[in-house]
């Protein structure tokens, strides 16, 4: 997880793409990247280091494929973290 001082914020990329049963294949596909770099960003619990365009298209992507699932949602960048304080 990344700290931030006592705070703490938690990737959800895994839980995100759970939902609608997005493979890793799907949205390496709307990426256009490459399955095993969806693969490593789903798995890190610690949020990946990507700007604000990678970010921003991350939740396109996420969020077309909901559409397509039938899941009429827009994907927002805090749905891909959580925030926790550190106890």
């Amino acid at each position: 997880m990344l700290t931030l001082g006592k705070q703490m914020l938690r990737w959800k990329l895994r839980e995100v793409m759970a939902r609608a049963k997005i493979t890793n294949r799907e949205l390496a596909a709307e990426l256009k990247v490459h399955e095993t770099s969806v693969s490593r960003m789903k798995t890190a619990d610690t949020m990946p280091r990507i700007d604000g365009d990678t970010l921003e298209n991350l939740c396109n992507c996420l969020t077309k494929l909901y559409k397509e699932k039938g899941i009429n949602e827009i994907v927002m960048p805090a749905a891909l973290f959580e925030f926790t304080p550190k106890q």
